[in-house]
């Protein structure tokens, strides 16, 4: 016995194409090099601080982690206002083509036609 699916149709939301994410992504791991090294700089040029090598090295990690961390945080709530304008709930920070329009200009129409679900007793 077959069950038709619901016929599925595109979203006439706008799409989010900011590059900001893709970004954040890339340049996290870089920033966190930069954020350890450079609290490796700042532990050895404080005057009158006398760290040794263990605690410089657990002062850059703490610097990188915190880099890493703040990017992660970030892209958290990227995904959610993704989500958010995928459903339509939220303004897109540059708004690209809704999923309709683009299916229209690529040549494919609209509304989908309903796929047949064979059932696990048919089979």
């Amino acid at each position: 016995m077959t069950t038709p699916a619901p016929t599925a149709t595109l979203s006439s939301v706008p799409t989010e194409t900011s590059w900001i994410g893709r970004l954040v992504a890339i340049f996290t791991p870089v920033f966190a090099v930069f954020a350890g090294w450079f609290a490796g700089v700042i532990a050895q040029a404080v005057p009158g601080a006398h760290l040794d090598q263990n605690q410089i090295v657990a002062f850059m990690t703490a610097a990188a982690v915190a880099a890493i961390t703040a990017g992660w945080k970030y892209l958290q709530g990227w995904q959610q206002h993704e989500a958010l304008v995928a459903k339509g709930l939220d303004k897109p920070v540059k708004a690209g083509a809704s999923a309709a329009e683009a299916a229209q200009t690529a040549g494919v129409p609209a509304s989908l036609p309903p796929a047949t679900v064979a059932s696990p007793a048919a089979t």
